[in-house]
């Protein structure tokens, strides 16, 4: 099988030849850093593009790629051509699409949002926000040609979009949407109705133009710390789920593809909420979070949710040897796989320092272990 089918046969709980595996996106990338010794590594001497400034993530190139049986390739809404970033480079700062300001640190690796445009908690201040044009064709250039070529090679193809509850907490700031949760609440709702509205137009026009050859659709929205939730199961059904769930539907209607959640941390307890908002995917499977066993995961939950990341990017990857890495890549194959519903991969951005040893350790023994007659 070609690894559309083979992605796409895990996602619909089906066992295909081997374990699909996930690597290269703006939730599964990899540090510039990492890249280039990466690069260095295999003898890649052609130059490195960004994938994503923010994050400072390379675009892995496509004979690495390949060299680790990646199954799956990405598309992305490309900003507005009439976005001016604003970029100020002695300071190091730019403004992004939705009006927030984004700082790096000092010899930092990451941009950190700093400045947030909607300073007052009033539907006043939501009207006379310059909100990002979700209808500018100028978002969708080139993506037809670019989503058929990667279809036709025979790629298992997904995109990455920004969730609602994230997009508030940069036109806000994440204090101070919780408190607006708390003190404002018809002031959040009015914000985040406007923010569902703008991003479900966003991802109505992109299903449009590429949705007959998307595999998933990956909605960002972290709701956990690494011991906790960031917001309460009850907080969740009234301020976020709705919401949420609009982006959801509009997947759903417009297309094929399966929905994901992307939300890191300890997720455990507000599993079931996430299923019942429409959800069939969840990702990045942060197994070093407080209850995320991937056994308890499996049992409770596999026979609604297909498990999409799982290897460690705190501890294992940047600080285990490669046979630590390897011990650990079978350990999630074993708990996760039975029966498919797994999309294999780093549980987030692989970490600057990551040895190279281990990045090859993880696809390498996920290709061993990986193979459907052992299990």
């Amino acid at each position: 099988m070609n690894r559309r089918e083979r992605v796409w046969k895990a996602l619909n709980h089906q066992v295909p030849d081997r374990v699909p595996l996930d690597f290269g996106s703006r939730i599964s990338g990899l540090a510039l850093a990492s890249y280039e010794n990466l690069k260095k590594r295999f003898g890649i001497e052609i130059p490195t593009q960004v994938l994503d400034k923010r994050t400072g993530l390379a675009l892995v190139d496509e004979s690495i790629l390949d060299r680790f049986d990646i199954d799956t390739r990405y598309i992305y809404l490309k900003p507005s051509r009439s976005w001016n970033p604003m970029i100020r480079p002695m300071e190091d700062t730019f403004v992004d699409e939705w009006g927030a300001t984004l700082k790096r640190p000092k010899d930092g690796f990451y941009y950190d949002h700093v400045e947030y445009p909607i300073k007052e908690p009033t539907k006043e201040a939501i009207q006379k926000h310059h909100w990002p044009n979700p209808d500018d064709p100028t978002r969708l250039e080139g993506l037809k040609e670019e989503a058929r070529a990667f279809y036709e090679k025979g790629y298992a193809l997904g995109t990455v979009i920004k969730g609602v509850f994230e997009t508030t907490c940069i036109l806000r700031g994440f204090e101070q949407v919780l408190s607006d949760i708390a003190l404002n609440q018809d002031f959040y709702h009015a914000l985040a109705d406007k923010t569902a509205d703008v991003l479900s137009r966003m991802v109505e026009h992109l299903l449009s133009e590429v949705g007959s050859y998307l595999q998933f659709v990956c909605v960002t929205c972290d709701l956990a710390t690494q011991l906790n939730l960031m917001i309460s199961p009850d907080h969740y059904k009234i301020f976020v789920k709705p919401y949420e769930k609009r982006i959801f539907e509009v997947v759903k209607r417009k297309s094929r593809a399966k929905v994901a959640q992307h939300s890191c941390g300890a997720v455990f307890r507000l599993i079931p909420e996430l299923i019942d908002s429409g959800i069939q995917i969840l990702n990045p499977i942060q197994t070093s979070a407080k209850g995320m066993d991937t056994k308890l995961l499996k049992r409770e939950y596999g026979q609604d949710l297909c498990f999409w990341g799982g290897i460690d990017v705190q501890k294992i990857l940047p600080c285990g040897t490669p046979g630590e890495v390897e011990r650990e890549v079978k350990r999630v194959i074993d708990d996760l796989a039975a029966g498919g519903g797994v999309l294999l991969g780093p549980s987030h951005d692989i970490q600057a320092f990551t040895p190279v040893e281990n990045i090859v350790a993880l696809f390498q023994s996920a290709v061993k272990y990986g193979l459907y007659p052992h299990m």
